[in-house]
């Protein structure tokens, strides 16, 4: 794709608005780019990474951590 990137940013998104309304905006991402120094076995890996997000309950930045579950997979053994 060709959006620009921030050189500084060791990871950047693409994403296509699919929607806005009701201040709602509903994304696609369409790319991911990433600096090797955070990609291990050809995968993003969030120990390197280090991602924060942003908890507007708090007004607070938060750094994500551990692997708490397996999306698609634990909630089997709930059937």
């Amino acid at each position: 794709m060709d959006a620009p990137l921030i050189d500084e940013l060791p990871m950047a998104l693409e994403c296509r608005v699919k929607s806005f309304e009701d201040g709602i905006l509903i994304g696609e991402i369409v790319n991911v780019s990433a600096d090797e120094s955070v990609v291990t076995n050809g995968n993003v890996d969030p120990k390197k990474l280090k991602p924060i997000t942003f908890d507007p309950c708090n007004n607070t930045y938060v750094a994500l951590g551990d692997v708490v579950g397996n999306a698609f997979k634990d909630g089997m053994s709930l059937k």
